[in-house]
């Protein structure tokens, strides 16, 4: 456990350096923390989870957070839906997020796929502005054997109807720190449509009881 602590601070703390050395100039850097809590709730196929998120760009010129309740029902082994409510901190405004989710994952040994379909619509009340998108992700990811490691890759691509909005590449890895406890951390290639792509660096904790 107290490798686990130090792997985690260190981890941190290498983030934090990475963020600390690009130019304040630089416009196109941001960092991601977050926290997920899941629970399965006991002989029934649903599930709950709790996500919260604080997003900070450009050096804190654009800053942001957000809160999701997520509401999740295993429909097969390979297949779950879910269902979720976003509120979210703007700088100068809120905006509410509802999400429908639908995502399949197969499993071969140590290898994992998911494609996950995911709408969502957004409000923000104080600006009068609404939108939707439909996000199609891709995640492959494999367990190392013998080791605490998950490694995985994914595509996210962001549209509605014919107009494709911007794409988000991960490069990713989760480590066990326990049964019930995962770190994860990913370095994040923001494509847009119409403006300059952006780098994220993001760190986090899952928990799953």
């Amino acid at each position: 456990m107290r490798k686990s602590i130090f792997f985690i601070v260190a981890v941190l703390l290498s983030c934090h350096w990475l963020h600390a050395q690009e130019s304040k100039e630089d416009n196109t850097f941001g960092g991601w923390e977050f926290i997920e809590l899941t629970y399965n709730i006991k002989d029934t196929p649903l599930l709950g989870t709790l996500y919260f998120e604080h997003d900070n760009y450009q050096y804190k010129r654009l800053e942001c957070w957000y809160l999701r309740t997520m509401f999740g029902y295993k429909i097969t082994d390979w297949l779950k839906a879910d269902v979720a409510y976003d509120y979210m901190q703007e700088p100068d405004y809120v905006t509410h997020r509802a999400l429908v989710d639908l995502q399949g994952t197969l499993k071969q040994g140590n290898l994992k796929v998911s494609i996950r379909e995911r709408y969502i619509h957004s409000w923000s009340p104080e600006i009068h502005e609404q939108s939707d998108v439909l996000r199609s992700r891709l995640k492959v990811q494999y367990a190392i054997p013998d080791t605490k490691f998950s490694p995985y890759v994914a595509a996210e691509v962001f549209t509605w109807g014919t107009e494709w909005k911007k794409t988000r590449h991960y490069v990713a890895c989760n480590y066990d720190i326990t049964d019930y406890m995962q770190l994860e951390w990913y370095y994040l290639y923001y494509a847009f449509n119409g403006k300059p792509a952006e780098h994220v660096l993001g760190v986090g904790l899952n928990f799953e009881f």
